[in-house]
């Protein structure tokens, strides 16, 4: 059971409020509390429940929440709290020692917070730093019994409308809703936490994800399908267009034309991933003693673009299997080379409405170890002939050119039919 000390006097600090009532007439109740947290009885208690957002503790607006909490109790007025679904009928309240507590459990499913975890994170680390006791500032918490909630979706509503209140990106709204649950359960190459599916998220191994690894840099690189599949809509001249729109290129996964298409490719998104992964991990040894003059592999900022190509620093990419990779790829360029590898291996099959090759993942990774130089060539070349001047140096930007996609593409369209060429990488052991 979790325990919390009330503020004061019990009758001016808790408001319980009838919303409905349950099948067997009892009220389902949001109890609005003043509570005063302390380290023996913390926030901390309460769990996570269906919140969109994860906990990001080195922002500025959770330093700021901490700093203004240890400035007293005028919190109480610059603060929102915290709201959190608990179990139906858990809540009473008891008295020790002439103080009154309130105890409630949060033991059903998604049963916890879903607004006011940075606030709840701020006081807590406040407390942790220093406890006042008597003297820590109050905290404003509303409780709302999860009987109230109809089903899992009317909970996921309560949160999105509830955080839409403050800054939030789409795709975390989008994650509360559960949008990406058909993309989720088809990931077995790496741990599903490695895409940020919503803000602050870390993944698996506890690190702070790269828009490497961004649930859109996924869509945008599963798009990379549509071309062959002859949809408008979904042609190559549409899908360049996809990095630069940013996250408006979400709205794509609910286009009544061409969400059936991509639905169609969730089932090779471990394809997508790993081979992404492997693009990146090979790119220096497929470039070999060429690397070091190719400016796509080195950092391109304004710093670096002062140096030659040779003196630039390796871009660091990371890995959806959560590594860090060096003499990686801009993640921008990523769709126009998977496409380039779609097209020559796959075709939409219109009757059974699939994706299909005749390739296995490893012989398409060995086709890679063959032709990616001649693919890497060709945006090398454009990237020292158009990158800093005719696109500015933006790499969405830069892929908008549909005729650099149909250089990449006939750059590898070929190796397929080589089958005596590529089949020499089969067997083919990174390396380190």
């Amino acid at each position: 059971m979790i325990k919390l000390k009330i503020y004061g006097d019990i009758r001016n600090s808790m408001i319980r409020v009838p919303l409905a009532q349950d099948k067997n007439g009892n009220d389902l109740c949001l109890h609005m509390l003043i509570v005063q947290p302390n380290s023996a009885h913390s926030l901390a208690q309460i769990p996570k429940g269906a919140n969109p957002r994860d906990l990001a503790p080195d922002t500025k607006l959770f330093k700021d929440i901490k700093a203004t909490y240890e400035k007293g109790p005028m919190f109480l007025v610059y603060n929102g709290g915290m709201t959190a679904t608990i179990d139906t009928g858990s809540l009473t309240t008891v008295k020790q020692d002439n103080v009154d507590y309130i105890v409630f459990s949060c033991d059903d499913e998604d049963n916890g917070h879903y607004d006011g975890q940075h606030s709840e994170g701020a006081v807590t680390a406040a407390i942790e730093n220093k406890d006042l006791g008597e003297n820590n500032a109050p905290f404003l918490i509303i409780l709302v019994d999860d009987g109230v909630y109809p089903d899992s979706d009317a909970r996921r509503t309560a949160a999105k409308c509830t955080n839409n209140r403050s800054a939030q990106q789409l795709k975390s709204e989008m994650d509360i809703r559960g949008t990406f649950e058909n993309i989720k359960k088809e990931i077995n190459y790496c741990a599903v936490e490695n895409i940020q599916w919503k803000q602050n998220q870390l993944n698996a191994a506890g690190d702070a994800m790269k828009p490497d690894c961004d649930v859109l840099q996924v869509i945008n690189m599963l798009g990379a399908f549509l071309p062959i599949a002859s949809v408008s809509g979904g042609e190559v001249g549409d899908i360049s267009k996809w990095e630069k729109q940013g996250s408006s290129a979400f709205k794509h996964l609910e286009n009544e034309t061409l969400a059936p298409y991509l639905n169609a490719t969730y089932e090779h998104i471990d394809f997508i991933l790993d081979m992404a992964d492997f693009i990146r991990m090979t790119t220096r040894e497929v470039l070999g003693d060429k690397a070091e003059s190719f400016g796509i592999v080195k950092k391109n900022t304004a710093g670096e673009r002062k140096k030659d190509f040779e003196n630039r620093k390796p871009l660091q990419t990371q890995l959806f299997n959560g590594a860090l990779q060096e003499y990686g790829l801009n993640k921008d360029i990523m769709p126009l080379i998977l496409h380039a590898i779609i097209d020559a291996t796959f075709e939409y099959d219109e009757c059974r409405e699939k994706y299909v090759t005749d390739y296995k993942l490893e012989e398409l990774k060995a086709m890679w170890l063959e032709g990616g130089f001649g693919v890497l060539h060709v945006i090398e070349t454009e990237f020292k002939n158009c990158f800093e001047d005719k696109y500015k140096s933006r790499w969405s930007d830069f892929v908008l050119d549909t005729l650099l996609w149909t250089k990449v593409r006939n750059a590898f369209r070929r190796v397929p039919w080589r089958a005596k060429d590529w089949k020499s990488h089969l067997n083919h052991e990174l390396v380190g």
